[in-house]
């Protein structure tokens, strides 16, 4: 959702919800974040700043010499604003140039990329995310009715374009985007009416309730029985659940500032793993892969094409297992009217023998990790038209056939 939820609460209503969800969630928060990694003079961005209280408890905890930034759609309701910094509005539509050491979410799914771009090398991401598909009443006066709720409690997700139990999928976004899933952690939140956790759902069913009838799956008699459950001691339900991930950036350990990311010469004491080509040595040993993919390769100008290649921008990566290169590409990372910044793959091939064996595949994960690294918003290649084996490789890591390539032969 781009619009604040709540948005049309009376102000005193929406910040008494905002108290409740600290009051009932704070002390797991800060659990997570400690574990997690959260230090002095660390630089932690807060997506979902409430009322503020995390972001106050961030600021004490990074100290002086580290910052808090908290953003959300509305932060009006934030306290203790001089202890962080704060930024109204969509965090997608945001432009924030820094970046930082940990992040603390509990937004909606769409923003992890974004998020991903903003943290450092290395950097940690908690996100805490709710399943309301997990919700079971136990006991009320009404029960249909409470499940009917939170039925339309759910649809209401689903026509707003997000999933109601995102919260147990979420490692799975995490994952594909290139994190490293360091601990992951659920718990049900049961609990008797007017309790914390059941005020704020009654505040929220009262809050939502157009919203609520508009999915056609409850009445207005069933949110009224809702509430009422939600505020008899003698009820008794699961509400929700939280799933609480933490999640880490994967590092590119950088060996040589001139370069940037600077690999090892290729010999006999190289441990296996990918590596870029800068030696006229390591260079020519990709010659004999390169001319499976290249045919009409001459080994004799080979070094000199790739060093004025890289002159230009390129790139040539292989990827090495018991001491013989069984995979290479060459890439590019480049900007255009058509894909903005993006990487180019111009050449890519494995060992035939060794194809089964997933080297392609592990070659091509750490460029979509590089590429985000690089602020790439896309990755291109051209395929040959005969290459049936390559397009379903391909196609099966997420690629698409987006256009037709096209070439015309000048004669000289």
């Amino acid at each position: 959702m781009s619009e604040y939820i709540f948005s049309n609460q009376e102000k005193e209503s929406e910040y008494q919800r905002l108290c409740l969800i600290e009051d009932s969630f704070d002390d797991k928060s800060k659990v997570h974040l400690k574990k997690a990694g959260l230090r002095l003079d660390m630089d932690v961005l807060k997506v979902g700043l409430g009322a503020g209280s995390l972001a106050l408890y961030l600021s004490e905890e990074v100290g002086k010499k580290g910052s808090v930034l908290g953003i959300d759609l509305n932060t009006e309701y934030a306290l203790d604003t001089n202890a962080y910094d704060v930024l109204k509005g969509n965090v997608l539509d945001l432009n924030i140039s820094k970046k930082f050491d940990l992040i603390h979410n509990t937004s909606a799914c769409e923003i992890l990329q974004k998020l991903y771009n903003l943290l450092k090398p290395g950097g940690i991401l908690v996100l805490e995310e709710p399943d309301f598909t997990l919700a079971k009443w136990i006991d009320a006066k009404d029960i249909q009715a409470c499940k009917r709720v939170n039925s339309a409690l759910c649809k209401m997700f689903e026509l707003n374009g997000l999933k109601a139990h995102y919260g147990s999928t979420a490692y799975l976004s995490l994952e594909s985007l290139g994190f490293e899933i360091n601990d992951s952690r659920s718990y049900l939140h049961l609990c008797s009416g007017g309790d914390n956790v059941a005020r704020l759902m009654s505040l929220s069913a009262k809050a939502l309730q157009e919203s609520y009838l508009q999915t056609k799956i409850c009445s207005q008699e069933d949110i009224q029985a809702y509430i009422q459950a939600c505020q008899d001691r003698e009820s008794l339900g699961v509400y929700y659940a939280t799933i609480a991930i933490t999640a880490q950036k994967k590092e590119i350990k950088v060996t040589n500032k001139e370069e940037g990311i600077c690999f090892p010469p290729l010999d006999k004491e190289v441990k296996e793993g990918i590596y870029k080509a800068r030696k006229d040595e390591d260079i020519f040993a990709c010659y004999d892969l390169m001319k499976v993919l290249r045919v009409n390769l001459n080994a004799e100008y080979f070094v000199d094409q790739i060093k004025q290649q890289i002159k230009e921008g390129y790139e040539l990566y292989y990827l090495l297992k018991n001491n013989s290169i069984c995979s290479l590409v060459g890439c590019k990372v480049s900007q255009n009217l058509a894909w903005g910044k993006h990487l180019y793959i111009s050449d890519f091939v494995s060992n035939e023998k060794e194809r089964s064996l997933g080297y392609g595949k592990e070659v091509l994960d750490y460029l979509k990790i590089y590429a985000k690294t690089q602020g790439c918003e896309e990755i291109h290649l051209d395929s040959g038209v005969q290459r049936f084996e390559a397009h379903s490789f391909y196609l099966r890591e997420g690629f698409k056939i987006a256009s037709h390539h096209l070439s015309y032969k000048i004669d000289i």
